[in-house]
């Protein structure tokens, strides 16, 4: 059954997953989760008690994971209630498509709603399982480390900035005591433990009366807790101080993680945060096109229209047409020229289940074979998405208009949004105040929704003080709006997701893409788009003309323009009135340092609180062995105080580095004693004393041992420890110090001396 294994198993889960509470805005996932392991655990270690075949006990397992989620999610399904019969199957596979893409879809802390509790539960329940079949069915604890580091890397991969410093060691410590307890339980397939038999009745000397040393002391644990935390503090604290990892895993910013991305194809997803690849790989290369456009413009991946309060993510497409049906072109009767324009894009570099197409494309085709079947429209948002399939190696043509209005017809489109928009102008309870507030005062002499749009771009990009920067603390538990606000300074996405807010907030509909800037145009007329040109920017809708792209983002670099809207070709006598757009400047460049960036340097706390425990950990061996000392030579029989104080004398000497075997007597052991280590005249009187006060205890007469032991014992320990260590080289010192052997496996702790009868002596 194993029960202590197959605890330390569920408990290692239960660590690793600690490292997911900040991937999720809530805790509602925490109980159904705890439920889950504690039922996989339960299930594995009764399947081992009844001895049913290894390759069983996981299925059993995973039939007791599905019962626990059919359950919870699809009951109305399941066989009696609760069984997970064919139907119950059918409904979780297609909850769990439908998580897998809202998944890919949302920000984090993503939004705990039931479809993404569902694939924790499973994914954690699913852990759980694999480490129990590992960890303690297999008995291959080490490998089981390999599922848990999974469930540490998906938070520290997908968080802004990674997951928080103390973390990491919590996520380990269940492994740790995973491995500790196999280790015990393989020491005792050796068998048990021989125990010495107590000192025979009547024995009044001799080697019965002997202590020996047992096989291991109450210490032994601690050299392998010393290397545990050694290993932890130095994964989480040497990337500060190594050259080239200059951006610790225990930095909660929002920067770069070196190594990420490294290799492999570049994958741009919301929900995995577009910044790593602002920052990781900005040279990068993610796509070639061509066009025949006059002025190329972004390239769209993903819209997102929907806000909970703290993330932004894509709703629910009603119905999606096949990519080989064209759509319609922009119902923009506000707009004199729509021309149409052609794009050959080849995607090189780019997993993802999205093509990216400029606005607003109506046909997409393969050029050298045909596109998947299963790429499709989302007619509302013209993006273009697959299920099952990547964008990575697709060559395909596109055909566009060019939405280009002038100020005019801009300033023209004054109508309210229909009821089909009232969607998006949606705002969630509970939105900081300062929002509508700030927006209600940047817009307050506009008239237009043009010119409110306008206003909230000048007030990003020039009036409010903002400013860019890849490198940004939101600090713990704080409305991360609310810090954006406050502290005016952070990324793309949150340029754009307040904008928009904004924009809601004063009746204008608007939504955020996610895509790519146009890129570089090459010395043969190509565009090349790389990884640092993933951008984010906030779509207003304007009556008569539909969704228009505005730019609140104050950055230079990677392709980043604000949009002209042909102020070339407006002809309108007030034109010259309308604000121009502001250019930000060199401080405002992806690559330079940001004003008050603070993400990237250590704390002054973190510092200490390394500090510290650095101190404590070396501390600790001396502690212990100080405790021990004072332990033995302090206890109340006086027979047992005297072996103590000799037991002590041994340590020291072995910790010291000098020969002492505990199969000698103690005057053999003095003597070998003498004649290693250097011992003045007082140091060789108080070596007497306490051999002959031992000698007293062991092979007197019971009627002559003392009452009491001498006043002066611990003064002569006291003048023994000074001249050995006095003696020992610096490396023994130190040794001593740091690492006792005696704590590894010290002599036998006595509390109290065999009892001796005086009966036949």
């Amino acid at each position: 059954m194993r029960p202590g294994a197959t605890a330390a198993a569920a408990l290692a889960t239960v660590t690793a997953a600690v490292s997911v509470i900040p991937l999720f805005a809530g805790l509602s996932w925490v109980a159904p989760t705890l439920v889950a392991v504690l039922l996989v655990a339960l299930t594995g270690a009764l399947s081992r008690a009844v001895a049913l075949t290894p390759p069983l006990q996981p299925i059993a397992q995973l039939l007791v994971l599905l019962t626990w989620l059919t359950w919870l999610y699809v009951q109305p399904a399941a066989v009696l209630g609760f069984l997970p019969g064919p139907m119950a199957i059918g409904e979780l596979q297609d909850l769990a498509r439908t998580a897998l893409t809202e998944a890919e879809t949302v920000l984090s802390p993503v939004p705990t709603d039931p479809t993404l509790v569902f694939l924790a539960v499973g994914g954690l329940g699913l852990v759980a399982l694999v480490v129990d079949a590992i960890g303690v069915t297999l008995r291959l604890p080490a490998l089981a480390g390999a599922p848990l580091l999974l469930v540490y890397a998906l938070p520290a991969a997908v968080i802004p900035g990674g997951v928080t410093w103390w973390l990491l060691p919590i996520a380990v410590s269940g492994w740790l005591l995973l491995l500790a307890v196999d280790a015990r339980d393989d020491a005792r397939t050796w068998g048990p433990l021989i125990p010495r038999p107590a000192a025979p009745t009547g024995a009044a000397a001799g080697s019965s009366a002997h202590p020996r040393a047992a096989r291991a002391s109450a210490w032994s644990g601690l050299l392998a807790l010393q290397a545990a935390i050694v290993a932890i503090l130095a994964a989480v604290l040497l990337p500060t101080f190594i050259p080239g990892l200059s951006e610790p895993v225990f930095v909660s910013s929002s920067g770069s993680r070196p190594g990420i991305g490294d290799s492999g194809p570049v994958s741009i997803d919301p929900f995995v945060t577009l910044r790593r690849d602002l920052v990781d790989n900005p040279e990068r290369e993610v796509l070639r096109y061509t066009t025949d456009a006059p002025a190329p413009d972004y390239l769209r991946l993903v819209v997102l229209d929907e806000f909970d309060g703290e993330t932004w993510r894509a709703g629910d497409v009603a119905v999606r047409t096949p990519l080989s049906e064209e759509l319609a072109p922009p119902d923009a009767p506000g707009v004199a020229q729509l021309p149409d324009f052609t794009a050959d894009i080849a995607i090189s570099d780019l997993d993802n289940a999205q093509l990216p197409v400029p606005y607003a494309a109506t046909a997409v085709r393969g050029i050298s074979e045909p596109l998947d079947d299963r790429w499709s429209w989302d007619p509302q948002t013209r993006t273009v998405a697959g299920s099952g399939v990547s964008a990575a190696g697709s060559t395909y043509a596109v055909t566009a208009y060019q939405l280009d209005p002038t100020r005019a017809e801009l300033r023209d489109a004054i109508k309210r949004a229909p009821d089909p928009l009232v969607p998006w102008l949606a705002l969630p309870d509970g939105l900081t105040p300062d929002l509508a507030r700030i927006a209600d005062e940047v817009t307050a002499n506009a008239n237009t929704p043009y010119a409110k749009a306008r206003a909230l771009v000048d007030y990003f990009t020039r009036d409010g003080g903002y400013s860019y920067s890849t490198q940004v603390i939101t600090p713990p538990g704080a409305d991360p709006l609310q810090s954006f606000l406050d502290e005016r300074i952070g990324y793309c996405q949150q340029f754009a997701g307040t904008m928009a807010l904004m924009a809601r907030s004063v009746g204008i509909p608007s939504r955020v893409v996610i895509g790519f800037t146009s890129g570089v145009e090459d010395d043969d007329g190509t565009y090349v788009v790389q990884a640092r040109n993933a951008h984010a920017w906030p779509e207003l809708w304007m009556s008569g003309i539909g969704w228009v792209r505005f730019e609140p983002t104050p950055r230079i670099g990677a392709g980043v323009t604000q949009p002209d809207y042909g102020s070339s070709r407006d002809q309108s006598p007030n034109a010259a009135n309308e604000p121009t757009a502001p250019q930000p400047t060199p401080a405002d460049r992806v690559d330079a340092a940001p004003a008050t960036s603070g993400g990237s340097l250590l704390p002054v706390w973190s510092i200490v609180a390394v500090l510290v425990t650095l101190a404590l950990l070396l501390a600790l061996p001396g502690l212990a062995v100080r405790w021990r000392r004072r332990r033995r030579t302090s206890l109340p029989d006086p027979r047992a105080r005297i072996e103590g104080t000799w037991q002590e004398w041994g340590d020291e000497v072995r910790d010291l580095g000098w020969r002492w075997s505990i199969a000698d007597t103690p005057r053999q052991a003095s003597n070998r004693l003498v004649q290693q280590m250097p011992l003045g005249e007082d140091e060789r009187a108080a070596l007497r004393r306490l051999v002959w006060w031992v000698e007293q205890v062991r092979y007197a007469a019971p009627e002559q041992i003392v009452a009491s032991a001498p006043a002066e014992l611990r003064q002569d320990l006291a003048t023994l420890r000074k001249a050995a260590w006095v003696a020992a080289d610096r490396r023994a010192r130190l040794r001593s110090v740091l690492l006792p052997g005696s704590l590894i496996g010290g002599g036998e702790q006595i509390e109290q001396a065999p009892q001796r009868e005086t009966a036949g002596v």
